[in-house]
């Protein structure tokens, strides 16, 4: 069984899971992977990047949508931050491995003021940051990301309310036990903590924070039995809810039992031939004021 989540460290780190744990990058390398193709392309949505843009990947993990990116647009500098020591080494040995240049990552707390200088990026991407954001932490980032974005420059957020829907009784039940102890956390906009909530705020967020020329595009990824992303999903579910079990279990202490009975019942709910799942993800992107000349 996983340690026990470290949400609100002494350090402030306040992911859900263990962020230096090695299942959760190998949980987060498959996960990182099945959104990108999801989505179509690496700058799906997005037609106006200078050829030569500089590009920052906020909370980029072990770093596969940086690497990806410095692969396929080797004019572009882009760079990736994370509060994992664990994520940023591995995501530095892979670039050094594979010869990429023009990346590179280093360790960064995305809740706090960002070490860049203002108008620094063209392009600033995030991708299911709830798993660590406060409810009234978004803002701030937004506005953060809006001060190191040069006149013109893109924001783009993808996010999802909960882990899936399924026609797992179990599944369903875990979800809503872990968005619900979340919620009172202090995480997600769902008035009642059964999602996250965090996609249908995205857009008045956005605004709220300054941006312009506001545009949105919906995903989802089929993760039943029969469907090529099943095996992912699957392992995906088992390393979050093993990860989570500890702190439903704090949060609900006469029926630790019956929550890792529960957990079983999913795994084996999961894999049979009825299984029918499906991912909902939706991103969101917006520019910043160009500068205006006084006349």
């Amino acid at each position: 069984m996983a340690s026990d989540p470290p949400m609100h460290s002494d350090s402030g780190n306040t992911y859900i899971l263990d962020p230096e744990s090695v299942a959760e990058m190998a949980r987060l390398i498959e996960l990182d992977n099945m959104t990108t193709k999801s989505m179509g392309d690496f700058l799906n949505g997005l037609t106006d990047l200078p050829d030569e843009a500089k590009v920052l990947d906020i909370a980029c993990g072990p770093g596969g949508w940086a690497l990806d990116m410095a692969f396929n647009y080797p004019d572009m500098e882009v760079i990736g931050i994370d509060i994992s020591q664990t994520m940023v080494a591995y995501a530095n040995a892979r670039a050094s491995s594979q010869g990429i240049r023009n990346v590179s990552f280093g360790v960064m707390d995305t809740t706090q003021t960002l070490d860049f200088s203002d108008h620094s990026f063209d392009l600033v991407n995030g991708r299911l940051l709830s798993s660590f954001l406060h409810r009234d932490v978004w803002m701030q980032l937004l506005q953060e990301c809006r001060r190191i974005l040069r006149p013109g420059g893109i924001l783009r957020i993808t996010e999802t309310d909960n882990g899936g829907v399924t026609n797992s009784p179990s599944f369903d039940q875990l979800n809503t036990l872990l968005f619900q102890t979340m919620h009172k956390a202090g995480y997600g906009f769902s008035p009642h903590g059964t999602t996250l909530g965090i996609t249908p705020m995205l857009e008045r967020l956005f605004s709220q924070a300054g941006y312009t020329q506001i545009q949105s595009q919906a995903h989802s990824v089929n993760f039943s039995s029969d469907a090529e992303a099943w095996s992912n999903f699957y392992k995906n579910a088992e390393v979050v809810f093993d990860g989570a079990l500890p702190l439903l279990q704090r949060a609900n202490p006469n029926a630790a039992e019956e929550l890792t009975s529960l957990y079983q019942r999913m795994l084996i709910e999961m894999q049979e031939p009825e299984f029918c799942g499906r991912w909902y993800l939706l991103t969101v992107w917006g520019t910043t004021p160009e500068l205006t000349t006084p006349s």
